[in-house]
């Protein structure tokens, strides 16, 4: 069973992996949530099969689920607690799917993709989906030669003609001469 805490002020959500986690503001606790309102070691959880059990640990403001203040409480999907005044939802779902902190990640991960500068020796249109999308459509007619006669695919967006499908391709033509209108350029592979 996957098992997470969601904060509802957007920060990322917390895995709950140990059999038993301590929530508190202080570097010792497993769980450190940097909120005046909780205590130093504010509440225990207690993973078990199917359900959370969260039992406060005599703090001063407080454990609550689902708006009643509590010592000890069993944890089902989606319950709203507070800790203090920081509040969470309680994810639990199965080890296969992927959870809001895995979610959080791959969101991260395709960002920093689509941000990440390419390196000034590729060009941008190797980079493009469309380009990607029309050498992947013609990559069962093998080998090919590079032609001036722009790729239909390809007219509209501006980029380059047909490139070789086959062996390791130098990326250094692509500050080479380009031949004449009419003429065709062999493109050597290693």
């Amino acid at each position: 069973m996957k098992a997470e805490l969601v904060p509802d002020n957007g920060d990322p959500p917390i895995a709950i992996t140990k059999d038993l986690t301590i929530v508190g503001r202080r570097g010792y606790c497993d769980v450190v949530v940097d909120d005046p309102s909780i205590s130093k070691r504010h509440c225990a959880l207690v993973k078990t099969d199917g359900l959370i059990v969260i039992r406060d640990l005599g703090s001063t403001n407080g454990t609550k689920v689902k708006g009643q203040r509590v010592r000890w409480a069993a944890l089902l999907p989606d319950d709203r607690i507070s800790l203090g005044t920081y509040k969470f939802r309680v994810y639990l779902g199965p080890d296969d799917t992927p959870g809001p902190s895995e979610l959080a990640e791959i969101r991260k991960a395709r960002a920093r993709a689509e941000v990440a500068p390419l390196p000034p020796d590729i060009p941008t249109w190797l980079a493009s989906d469309k380009y990607a999308e029309s050498v992947m459509n013609r990559r069962e007619a093998g080998p090919e030669i590079l032609s001036t006669s722009p790729d239909p695919d390809l007219e509209s967006e501006g980029l380059p003609a047909k490139l070789p499908l086959e062996g390791d391709i130098d990326l250094a033509f692509v500050n080479a001469p380009t031949p004449l209108d009419g003429q065709e350029a062999v493109l050597e592979t290693d």
